[in-house]
């Protein structure tokens, strides 16, 4: 297998993204490509010279001899194009969040673990060099016992797509949590070494999507649907508690009157680490009896990229499969589930793992 054929799911941005990366190593062929839309079809595949074009995914997957498929489609369509895609016998990376659910989370990881495919998510700030800094510290020890972590990514005036599918809650399955608050509970959660979540205690809050036309925005992913629905949080709160004892605060929003920024602080009863995202990363410690503060240094990298070339990695060495695991996508859409149910009642949600 010294070539990989690639096939996508979707045309939009994202799937330019990836497309970007790919179209970059020697080792992958873009093969093949699928989107309903033919004006977004068009543009993408002759963008990056992909010959095979259809206006159903289905029919791609049939049709072209594919190793790896990339589904970048809207979140209510994540479960079926990913499990055509494993049926057909392709390697999958889908796009973030899991799924709507955790049920389909949990049917996606076990088509994959059936038929020895890796199911990767595209959760790529595991990849981003802050990360990996953070890693290479917490496998020292150093930290020691890791028992609560905060994290919080604001955006001032940032909704995606105001009134497109992004805020209409029975195609995306929520707001600013399940859009980017899914990446830094799933990086927080992998720091702490990913132990067991129990429950969920949460708050949500939609203050500015309800009210369009009074919406100043600073930046807006996505084409914005004048009329459209907002059904969905643009702030999130939650308290999660682990098996281990350990504890997670997360805060998200899409907009708040407060500074942009994200942060993840991670304590450990010999230490800490602040990190803030594609920005820094700081070890909180004690040296020789003095409380010191540790600013290390290293070399900037894509993560996008970083991420393909993992999975790429795990396709041929299966060992090597740390980040590249479906049921981590199960237990990340467990917790996701949990925060809204609890929202939702105002009771703490119990958090059933199997």
């Amino acid at each position: 297998m010294d070539t990989l054929r690639y096939g996508f799911v979707g045309a939009g941005t994202i799937a330019r993204v990836h497309a970007e990366r790919l179209a970059q190593r020697s080792d992958v062929v873009l093969a093949a490509i699928a989107d309903p839309s033919e004006a977004a079809l068009a543009q993408t595949a002759d963008r990056f010279s992909i010959p095979g074009r259809y206006t159903d995914y289905r029919t791609m997957v049939e049709k072209e001899s594919l190793d790896v498929v990339v589904v970048c489609v809207p979140n209510a369509y994540h479960a079926e194009a990913t499990l055509a895609a494993l049926k057909a016998g392709c390697h999958v990376l889908c796009e973030k969040p899991p799924a709507l659910n955790a049920q389909q989370a949990e049917e996606m990881a076990a088509a994959a673990a059936q038929r020895n495919l890796r199911l990767m998510y595209g959760l790529n700030m595991r990849f981003q060099a802050e990360t990996e800094t953070a890693l290479r510290y917490l496998k020292t020890g150093r930290l020691g016992e890791v028992y609560h972590a905060t994290v919080q990514m604001w955006r001032r005036r940032g909704i995606p797509g105001l009134g497109s599918w992004f805020t209409t809650k029975a195609v995306s399955g929520g707001g600013a949590l399940i859009d980017i608050g899914v990446h830094i509970l799933d990086l927080t959660h992998f720091l702490m070494g990913q132990p067991k979540p129990v429950a969920a205690s949460a708050v949500t809050h939609a203050r500015f999507g309800v009210d369009p036309e009074n919406y100043n925005y600073l930046s807006m992913w996505g084409t914005p649907v004048p009329g459209g629905p907002f059904d969905v949080d643009d702030l999130a709160a939650a308290l999660i508690r682990f098996e281990n004892g350990a504890s997670l605060v997360i805060q998200v929003s899409w907009a708040a009157n407060t500074s942009q920024g994200s942060e993840i602080r991670v304590m450990g009863d010999k230490g800490g680490l602040e990190i803030q995202p594609g920005t820094s990363v700081k070890v909180i410690t004690e040296d020789n009896g003095f409380i010191a503060d540790i600013a290390p240094q290293y070399n900037k990298q894509d993560a996008y990229a970083a991420q393909h070339a993992h999975l790429i990695e795990c396709i041929r060495d299966p060992e090597k499969c740390l980040r590249t695991d479906g049921r981590q996508g199960v237990v990340l859409q467990h917790m996701l589930d949990a925060i809204y149910r609890s929202a939702a009642t105002g009771k703490e949600a119990l958090i059933e793992i199997a």
